[in-house]
């Protein structure tokens, strides 16, 4: 259960990164720094991509031991026939069913704390914009950051919240865009979020190739990251673009970020529903290719 909490903690600071990810542009138009603010956010997402390397072969391995100790203590009670079937197997699959959804509360978790924190890294990753602006190497402005971070006052690192004003107008103001790339990036978020677990799920519904069936899930994690750089990015980037240029107001582009970040909540919790129905469509197609 340790190992499980490990991995809950690493799914929601993945999520927490990945929320932050579209709010590092609002700080690059306010720098007027847009390409550095984007080549520096991949700095911050380095972290995200070592929490996933770390997370998924805990995972993996937890759901290996959960899989192999429920066949072999299924194959004891029912030596023949349908041994996914047993009563036995049936409870372990249930069990490992609780334990991936955990997971995918994770998610949920993360994306809220990105939600949360998206004023303060705004103004914070602005001010570190503006620190490798001065210092020119990624290895000074980390130890600035560090070093400021003991002066009280003249921290990099910035703890704001939006003010309620600043709310109203994000929420109450009409956007005038089409709305339909929210609806994208929902189905795009919530196959993102269930993929890898759907497909280690899969792999547990169908032990005898749970290989295949776990690389069967990057066909939905491929297709989830088509739908976003189709229909989701670059209509972000015009819009960062007409903002950088005065063309649009900036507060179009926080109540797209705003707006995405809310879409992304939504699409972890709609990969809590999608979750076994993927699954089983990924069961089915290891079947068939098998």
């Amino acid at each position: 259960m340790d190992r499980l909490v490990f991995v809950f903690l690493l799914t929601a600071f993945i999520n927490l990164i990945n929320t932050l990810t579209r709010s590092s542009r609002l700080s690059g138009v306010r720098t007027r720094h847009l390409a550095t603010a984007i080549s520096l956010f991949s700095v911050v997402y380095l972290a995200a991509s070592f929490a996933n390397t770390l997370q998924a072969p805990l995972l993996s391995s937890t759901v290996e031991r959960i899989i192999g100790s429920g066949y072999d203590q299924a194959l004891l009670t029912q030596p023949a026939g349908d041994v996914t079937g047993s009563p036995v197997y049936q409870a372990v699959l249930a069990d490992l069913n609780y334990k991936l959804r955990f997971v995918i509360l994770g998610s949920t978790v993360g994306v809220v704390a990105g939600i949360l924190v998206i004023p303060s890294f705004v103004t914070s990753f602005s001010n570190a914009i503006k620190a490798f602006g001065q210092t020119g190497s990624v290895f000074r402005v980390i130890p600035l950051i560090l070093f400021t971070a003991l002066k009280p006052g003249s921290s990099i690192i910035k703890f704001r919240l939006s003010t309620i004003d600043s709310l109203k107008k994000i929420i109450f103001t009409k956007m005038d865009i089409p709305k339909g790339f929210l609806y994208w990036n929902l189905v795009s978020y919530s196959l993102w979020t269930a993929n890898v677990l759907s497909g280690l799920y899969a792999g547990a519904l169908y032990p005898e190739f749970r290989s295949t069936a776990v690389l069967m899930a990057s066909i939905v994690g491929n297709a989830a990251i088509v739908v976003n750089v189709m229909m989701v990015d670059p209509l972000l980037a015009g819009v960062t673009d007409a903002v950088a240029r005065g063309d649009k107001d900036e507060l179009l582009l926080k109540q797209i970020i705003f707006y995405l970040a809310v879409s992304n909540l939504l699409g972890t919790l709609l990969s809590q529903v999608i979750f076994e129905p993927v699954a089983q469509g990924l069961q089915l197609l290891t079947r068939w290719i098998t």
